[in-house]
């Protein structure tokens, strides 16, 4: 293989991830060949109990399958403990989720990324004070600093320097009181306890690591997410429209392309099916539809509601314009809301 790139002491990090879900294996298939078509030099290597990952990726020269049977059924928190496997293999790693799709080169991200930064993704519409402090002492350590934003861990890179974050990361994700909160529904957990991301937060804005160097992968400029009407932002499509694009798109939370293999009942469950049109006007909808011929054109990567249709139709196709009608009721509809609660 070709010597690594590197740009302002930075080296292009191996891109890694982990799948045990048989039913998301479409989603990993995705994030590999896109990141493979738009970044064809890039490394990525798939954590996995299943061979058919190997089986569906052969084709790719940049992939590599690594058998993983000790991590089965620990969800989100396996992020640590993978990165610090990679991490033995390679001087740099991003991880990215098998929700995520490439939509353009990514490696003039990575690379913009110091060699001592840790990089995170920005979540969506969660400013860093006062989330970063409340989930730091809810962890029992020592705040030293706020973060400008919320900490999204669906896309990271790190160093070997940053073992002992990896570490605390790890350890912290096994502590009773994080252990018991997922025993709960997602939506009873603490906010400090919901996910593995609230627990990277909180070690990053602890005094231990205030002093480490934190670079943001900026939603609507670096990512573009989905999460419902309001999730690709109107803001953000206007900026699109001018002909800038994301480097990748992101399917956050609950809802998954492939929950949507089974057509919703508009009538018995609205809420699904308002959220599979908001999926089908989705610039992750459109990303997903190149990669539809390896994976046998599944039913979710065709779009079926009439809603979605209509508003496709009518602005030719056009991703930011076609979802701005719903994305403009949801806005308007969080401001009443805000004003309501008298936030």
């Amino acid at each position: 293989m070709a010597p690594r790139d590197s740009v302002m002491g930075s080296t292009l990090p191996v891109v890694v991830t982990y799948e045990d879900r048989p039913s998301a294996l479409d989603g990993a298939e995705m994030m590999v060949r896109s990141l493979h078509r738009h970044s064809p030099d890039v490394e990525i290597r798939v954590y996995s109990p299943l061979s058919a990952v190997a089986d569906r990726l052969r084709d790719v020269s940049t992939f590599r399958w690594i058998p993983t049977d000790d991590l089965v059924g620990q969800g989100w928190n396996i992020k640590p403990r993978v990165l610090t496997r990679a991490l033995g293999l390679a001087a740099r790693c991003c991880w990215l989720d098998t929700d995520i799709i490439v939509l353009r080169d990514i490696r003039p991200t990575l690379l913009s990324v110091p060699s001592d930064a840790v990089a995170v993704g920005e979540e969506y519409h969660l400013p860093g004070e006062p989330g970063g402090r409340l989930r730091c002492e809810a962890h029992g350590m020592k705040c030293g600093r706020s973060l400008a934003h919320g900490v999204n861990s669906g896309s990271t890179v790190f160093a070997r320097c940053h073992l002992d974050l990896l570490d605390a990361w790890s350890d912290a994700l096994a502590s009773s009181a994080y252990q018991e909160a997922q025993q709960q529904p997602v939506s009873q957990r603490p906010m400090a306890f919901v996910g593995d991301q609230d627990v990277l937060w909180a070690a990053l804005v602890s005094e231990r690591f205030s002093d480490l160097a934190v670079m943001y992968f900026r939603t609507g400029l670096v990512v573009t997410p989905h999460c419902g009407a309001n999730g690709y932002h109107v803001v953000d499509r206007l900026r699109d429209l001018t002909g800038s694009k994301a480097v990748f798109t992101h399917m956050l939370g609950s809802y998954k392309p492939w929950s949507f293999a089974s057509f919703p009942d508009w009538y018995r469950q609205p809420r699904d099916y308002f959220h599979l049109v908001c999926y089908e006007l989705s610039p992750f909808f459109e990303a997903g539809r190149a990669y539809a011929s390896h994976l046998s054109h599944p039913v979710w990567l065709t779009r079926r509601t009439l809603p979605a249709k209509i508003l496709s139709t009518i602005s030719l196709g056009c991703v930011p314009i076609q979802g701005m009608p719903l994305a403009l009721a949801a806005w308007a509809a969080a401001g009443v809301k805000g004003f309501a609660s008298g936030r």
